[in-house]
């Protein structure tokens, strides 16, 4: 049975889970969908065509299900936000639905948005994911396994973080950043291996020396990307992380942020 204070507002038609408590002057509107076990702590809101897992708690302010940002929108449309469980959003973070009529902003499991984190429009945020406070993701960005977004942080639209990787606070990017990386600065290049995390994600010695080796040749070599990444195929052995970086290079639209690559904190 949900537990509602008295001064929040649910509409009629939002479907409410087993466990739930809602808190003082909370609104949940009329097409949302919140799972068992949900909190609700207080002065939130979750709105539009939004649909929340198991165990998801949103603390003051935070903004989930509004409108996106984007001048397309076409009012009275639906446009969804699907989040699954276990997720944290602390104060002030705002995550919007899609843009076009039917298209939708993903959420996975197991994730923290720190304090006035904000995830745009049609982006797709994986698992156990660190939005730290103030970081950004532009609209139809992705942000996979992982991957740790450090206080002020900004991605631009469309770009992809790769899993395990970690980019350093106040820093801004406008292309993707491979797996297994840390980066840093405004398009400044990748400093070395997120050695730390992949360590506490129980990486072997083996496939953290695979990493390395990819970081060498593709960071520090000098060759060109292309080169560097046919050097990387045909000389390293084809392991799940080599066969990952080489996949995420290839799918790339907005290019890899490249070697050598000269940046303000670079």
């Amino acid at each position: 049975m949900a537990k509602i204070h008295p001064s929040a507002v649910v509409e009629d038609g939002a479907i409410i889970g087993d466990g739930v408590e809602i808190g003082p002057l909370c609104f949940v509107g009329k097409n949302v969908k919140i799972g068992d076990g949900c909190r609700l702590i207080a002065q939130c809101s979750v709105d539009g065509y939004t649909t929340l897992g198991k165990n998801n708690v949103l603390h003051p302010f935070a903004a989930l299900g509004q409108p996106a940002q984007d001048h397309s929108v076409i009012p009275g449309e639906a446009t969804y936000l699907n989040v699954g469980d276990n997720n944290i959003f602390r104060e002030g973070t705002a995550i919007h639905t899609g843009t076009l009529p039917g298209s939708a902003t993903t959420i996975g499991n197991n994730n923290m948005f720190m304090n006035g984190s904000h995830v745009a429009h049609n982006c797709k945020v994986g698992n156990n994911v660190h939005y730290i406070s103030l970081a950004v993701t532009g609209g139809y960005a992705e942000v996979h396994d992982n991957a740790i977004l450090s206080g002020l942080v900004a991605i631009h639209q469309f770009c992809r973080v790769g899993r395990f990787a970690i980019i350093s606070g106040c820093s801004a990017f406008s292309q993707d950043v491979p797996p297994f990386m840390m980066a840093e600065g405004r398009n400044g290049g990748v400093k070395m291996i997120n050695l730390v995390g992949l360590k506490r994600a129980g990486f072997t010695a083996e496939q953290i020396s695979v990493i390395k080796n990819i970081f060498r040749i593709y960071y520090r070599s000098g060759l060109i990307p292309s080169v560097a990444l046919e050097k990387i195929r045909t000389e390293l052995p084809q392991t799940p992380e080599v066969l990952e970086f080489l996949e995420f290079c290839a799918n790339s639209k907005k290019g890899v942020v490249p070697p050598n690559h000269g940046g303000r904190r670079n």
